[in-house]
């Protein structure tokens, strides 16, 4: 049932990320609600649930929005593989791990990003500097991420925790 709750999650967000989620822009930043969710199951579930949480939400990005596959899809999947490393390490009930880890993701989202779309000729050629980039763009993104994700993160954690979670459907 678990896996079922997580593709309706990653398909209901994609969904709103491009409607919804648009309207939720502050100076131009907006928060990155796929992050949210593999964040919270990589601190829930660890660096498996964390990967392909990532892979699957990143694999459906790419397929309705992107111009190449697989870059999205990397980039979650390696930051939900990183951010589920400490899995073990961290008391889950508590907001705060949520909190920097929301922070940490996005920058390691948002570098391997921009690696991967260099390294795959798909990035723009404008001539934007790093540091215009890691000021206007990263560190807000991951500031705001890390609040509106701690509270996002009760919420899947008491979902996750439900009864009916741990059911099989065959």
């Amino acid at each position: 049932m678990r896996i079922v709750v997580i593709f309706t999650l990653a398909v209901v967000n994609v969904i709103l990320e491009s409607t919804l989620f648009q309207y939720t822009r502050i100076y131009g930043v907006k928060p990155d609600f796929s992050i949210m969710i593999i964040v919270a199951y990589a601190i829930m579930r660890g660096s498996s649930y964390g990967a392909f949480t990532g892979l699957g939400i990143g694999l459906l990005i790419d397929m309705l929005y992107g111009r190449t596959i697989g870059i999205n899809a990397l980039s979650y999947m390696i930051t939900g593989y990183i951010i589920g490393q400490a899995h073990e390490n961290v008391f889950k009930d508590s907001f705060i791990p949520s909190f920097i880890f929301n922070l940490i993701a996005v920058i390691i989202f948002q570098h391997g990003f921009i690696l991967l779309s260099y390294f795959s000729n798909n990035f723009p050629s404008t001539g934007i500097p790093y540091v215009y980039m890691l000021v206007k763009i990263i560190l807000p993104q991951s500031i705001y991420n890390a609040v509106i994700g701690s509270i996002v993160y009760r919420y899947i954690y008491k979902l996750d925790e439900a009864s009916f979670m741990n059911r099989r459907i065959y």
